[in-house]
């Protein structure tokens, strides 16, 4: 896996570099986090599965399918733990918005993998791995099931790994606004280093911090992962779970217990490296079930290449609490509205600062004076 994360890096970085781009061309207009980190979450993650992104940094603009995912999304929500009412749904009342927009998005998942198969451009990606399962289960299984099998993988893989991505990247700019001090910590940790090479962004502690802290705050899948009882059930401290019982712990309000850690309501980045004291149970922190690898690469580069870019702060007039009294929990998170200004960033050399007889102010006025001995 950390094979093909490296080789999927530069095509990623490529997504980065759009976004910053894209947001570049908002000037001093307020940005509409929700839309751009969206847009970009799923361009980079079509990159992923099929090779070839959606196309909505380029156009600043939804792709129809994605935005029929997210009212289908909403359909799933209040059904998760009863799926048998959404079958139903699906058998009977087919006509229905919401089904219709989840058939919609199936469609879409299978046309672009039917595509994709038809390609003959070797790409690394997800689909040639689904793609491999599919045909060396063609002895096994009927096609209907390989059919099946390989439209559900596809679709997990675009929701799981855009949506979730998608709403961390929306809490992290909030945090960065709220608390602009850990901006610029993360601005000095990047000064002289190279913020596109995702190994070194690995082993920078506050933007590492940052990232976590905002994972905690606002886990991409706030509920979620649910696990079934054994048949013979189990006892929790004093209270018994018979078998075969769906039990279901919220990450939301795990990540915010304060017996696992210290101050759980506040943005501390450094309880992740040098505040240690402020994590007392790191069970509790399990933001991601699958992809984990990948999504904090995605993290790290955007959070670095747009901060040594732009400073951010929150668009006048708009109420930051939105995000929170907005939030809504969609089988992914999917917080409220958040608009925030990027400003370009003048990034100075390290020493430009040092007074009058700081270095790059010695070599500014010697090359003024040479070149007029040499005009």
């Amino acid at each position: 896996m950390v094979l093909a994360i490296n080789e999927y890096a530069p095509r990623l970085l490529r997504q980065v570099l759009n976004l910053a781009q894209c947001i570049a061309g908002y000037g001093k207009n307020p940005v509409k986090v929700n839309d751009v980190m969206s847009w970009f979450s799923f361009d980079a993650m079509g990159e992923f599965v099929f090779g070839d992104d959606f196309g909505m940094l380029r156009t600043s603009d939804w792709h129809p399918a994605v935005v029929r995912q997210q009212r289908a999304l909403a359909l799933l929500a209040p059904l998760n733990d009863t799926i048998w009412v959404v079958c139903a749904a699906f058998v009977f009342v087919p006509f229905l918005g919401k089904v219709k927009d989840w058939m919609g998005m199936v469609k879409f998942c299978d046309e672009r993998m039917n595509k994709r198969m038809q390609s003959s451009v070797k790409k690394l990606d997800v689909a040639s791995w689904f793609i491999d399962e599919y045909n060396q289960l063609s002895s096994k299984w009927s096609l209907k099931s390989r059919k099946n099998l390989l439209s559900g993988n596809t679709i997990s893989a675009i929701v799981a790994g855009s949506d979730t991505t998608r709403a961390t990247l929306i809490a992290l700019w909030f945090f960065m606004c709220k608390h602009p001090q850990h901006a610029e910590k993360i601005v000095v940790e990047l000064r002289n280093i190279d913020e596109t090479d995702s190994n070194i962004l690995a082993k920078l502690p506050h933007l590492n911090g940052v990232v976590n802290e905002s994972l905690r705050l606002l886990p991409p899948q706030m509920t979620g992962g649910g696990r079934m009882t054994s048949a013979e059930g189990l006892w929790v401290d004093d209270t018994w779970i018979p078998g075969d019982v769906k039990v279901t712990a919220s990450k939301y309000v795990l990540s915010r217990l304060p017996a696992a850690f210290g101050q759980p309501n506040d943005f501390i980045p450094e309880r992740w490296y040098s505040r240690p004291e402020l994590i007392h149970d790191e069970r509790a922190f399990a933001p991601f079930s699958v992809g984990k690898g990948l999504a904090l690469v995605e993290l790290r580069l955007v959070a670095a290449v747009l901060l040594k870019r732009f400073k951010v702060r929150f668009a006048d007039g708009h109420d930051p609490e939105m995000l929170w009294r907005n939030l809504r929990d969609q089988v992914t998170a999917q917080p409220g509205e958040c608009w925030c200004v990027f400003e370009p960033r003048r990034l100075e050399p390290e020493g430009w600062n040092e007074g009058e007889g700081g270095v790059w102010r010695r070599r500014r006025r010697w090359w003024w004076w040479w070149c007029k001995m040499n005009e």
